[in-house]
């Protein structure tokens, strides 16, 4: 056995409290290095008078412990992956990993990996080198607001979504119809735009907006914040902000709005202050200023390496906030407080989350809670995003690993389908279960190429990844104008306004989106409730098979990347098995092989004799 591969680390995302009740425990082996795994686990004050094994007749005192076999649930091609939930009786446990290899067993634990003689081997009493989960504390464990789970998001960049009232149109602002020419380009979409075409939204069978930002700004995508308290005025303002919501809500969809909080524009008012006051400025602590004066006029403006101040990324319009300044943190609480007050917002999306200091996240979460204790908190961070998702910060991230993923495997082919399950299964073992359940999944975005320019145009490998998006656990999410066609490359192209009139739109993509999204509203085990478990399909690279479960209820999910019709042969779990076909509306088997068209799939529930 390979003893340097095992990992796990008590206290992580590999040891957590999912309830008040359960611990959920993970381990990390290298691949088919260990054959089965048993978690040693007891309560670190159960000791008990037990005879002594020399036949003395004496009496010791020796630890008591269980034993419950892991279940491995995934791999990643280099890693095997273990799983197990328990229940202490008294919410707190020591416990270590007993390990059968081929070659021998041996005792994982926090201290040290020893060889062990079986199950009954003395060292299995000893639990001072035990990992440890101390107590469950109610306050500690990850909670997230229950409704996340069940939404479908649609992304809106409020400038390129509808024109609602030309009357507050930037000057300049393009026709509709225009081609979009540069980043600088105006439209003029608005918020009375998105209220227009809520019915719209409805009737896709959306339940949630997210908002990029609305706050006044110069630029069209506004990440470049002047005024946090105002509506930009080309989009409308507070009336209409809490118009929207109304109407939003009263068609059931939740509406989540993005902050900037890691910088500020440029012309913010604070920031100006210190441009033209420098170190007399009131305000040089908000900012990260590292000499003075603040700007160099010679400067590129839209990119520079050799600034004054700190800034997102190398651009002098949007300097870096010093979040750590209690003037500057306290002003940005306020602006959650004040908006919170003027519309009941669901949820806030964080721009650059990875860059503000973890403190300021803490004390954002407890306004932001207290305002709405069911609030959705998602950041931006486009890596590993576990010190943000311990229960203290964010409910859940911007999922753009597995967007990488399913980009590699269904629109650029860069992955087979064996090496996407491996990735997948690496994303979804790397964060918590009910972490899992409330990410935010995403195709494209704002910040992407879009899917179908990334698959060439081919629209059969967008409605594989959206098959495979809505039948994923998480929460997915439809950038405006990907149910109707939309292309571009990356931003400003992917960027484009919005496509309204029929004869632009691809109506038989509407439907179909339409249909899938229904399909997965009816099947709650498709949504949060169930398990993900990745099945074999042999010799077929481009062919992915995996189904969902939870108790007696089966889904398997069957797809084919190929531009080639090709049979599939069955796991030996559905031989002999009887199935309803969800998308064609229609009862299948039993059946050893099932025929899949190109970039075709199918989607089958489990039903027993009388269903």
């Amino acid at each position: 056995m390979e003893i340097s591969s095992l990992f796990h680390i008590a206290g992580s995302n590999f040891a957590y409290a999912y309830d008040e009740k359960k611990l959920h425990i993970k381990l990390k082996s290298k691949r088919n290095d260990v054959q089965k795994v048993h978690l040693v686990f007891g309560d670190p004050y159960d000791y008990r008078e037990e005879a002594a094994k020399d036949g003395s007749g004496a009496t010791v005192w020796e630890w008591h412990y269980d034993l419950a076999g892991m279940e491995k649930t995934g791999t990643d091609g280099v890693y095997d992956y273990w799983f197990i939930e328990i229940e202490p009786v008294w919410q707190r446990l020591r416990y270590a990993f007993y390990l059968e290899s081929a070659e021998r067993p041996y005792l994982f634990m926090e201290g040290k990996t020893v060889p062990v003689t079986g199950l009954k081997d003395p060292k299995l009493c000893d639990p001072m080198n035990f990992f440890a989960f101390p107590f469950i504390n109610l306050v500690d464990v990850y909670q997230a607001p229950d409704w996340v789970k069940d939404t479908i998001w649609y992304q809106i960049f409020p400038e390129r979504f509808a024109n609602g009232d030309p009357e507050n149109d930037p000057k300049g602002a393009k026709s509709w119809e225009e081609p979009l020419e540069s980043s600088q380009d105006h439209y003029g979409g608005d918020l009375q735009g998105v209220i227009d075409h809520l019915d719209y939204l409805e009737e896709l069978g959306i339940n949630g907006i997210y908002f990029t930002p609305i706050f006044r700004s110069n630029s069209n995508h506004k990440y470049d914040t002047i005024d946090y308290m105002t509506i930009d005025p080309h989009f409308g303002d507070s009336k209409v902000l809490k118009e929207l919501v109304e109407e939003a809500h009263k068609r059931g969809i939740r509406v989540m709005l993005d902050v900037v909080f890691n910088h500020s524009g440029f012309y913010f008012d604070k920031f100006q202050d210190v441009v033209l006051k420098g170190e007399k400025s009131a305000y040089k602590d908000w900012f990260h200023i590292k000499k003075y004066p603040v700007f160099d006029k010679t400067n590129d403006f839209q990119s520079s390496k050799e600034l004054n101040f700190d800034t997102f990324a190398y651009t002098p319009s949007m300097p870096k906030l010093n979040t750590q300044n209690s003037e500057t943190k306290e002003y940005l609480l306020n602006v959650i407080r004040y908006w919170s007050d003027v519309a009941p917002i669901d949820g806030w999306r964080l721009d650059v989350a990875n860059e503000v200091d973890h403190q300021f996240w803490r004390e954002f979460r407890t306004v932001v809670r207290e305002k709405n204790p069911q609030a959705y908190i998602v950041g931006e961070v486009w890596h590993d995003a576990n010190p943000w998702l311990m229960g203290d910060q964010f409910d859940a991230v911007m999922n753009y690993p597995l967007q990488s993923a399913v980009a590699g495997f269904f629109a650029k082919n860069t992955l087979d389908s064996l090496e996407f399950t491996h990735e997948v299964s690496r994303i979804n073992f790397q964060y918590p279960k009910h972490v899992n359940c409330h990410m935010y999944n995403l195709l494209d975005s704002h910040d992407t190429p879009r899917f179908l320019y990334q698959a060439e145009g081919n629209k059969g490998k967008l409605k594989l990844a959206y098959v495979f998006m809505m039948t994923h656990m998480g929460a997915p999410s439809i950038y405006y104008g990907d149910e109707v066609g939309m292309t571009g490359k990356q931003d400003p192209d992917c960027r484009r306004p919005m496509l309204w009139k029929k004869e632009d739109q691809d109506l038989e993509l509407l439907a179909f989106m339409k249909k899938l999204i229904r399909i997965r509203k009816e099947h709650a085990v498709l949504r949060d409730q169930g398990e993900l478990c990745f099945l074999s399909v042999g010799n077929y690279p481009e062919a992915l098979l995996y189904k969902r479960f939870c108790g007696n209820e089966v889904y398997y999910v069957l797809m084919n990347r190929s531009d080639e019709k090709c049979v599939l042969p069955l796991p030996e779990e559905m031989y002999h098995q009887r199935f309803y076909d969800l998308w064609h509306e229609k009862p299948i088997g039993p059946v050893d092989g099932m025929e899949l068209e190109p970039y075709g799939f199918t989607l089958l529930k489990l039903t027993t004799q009388n269903e």
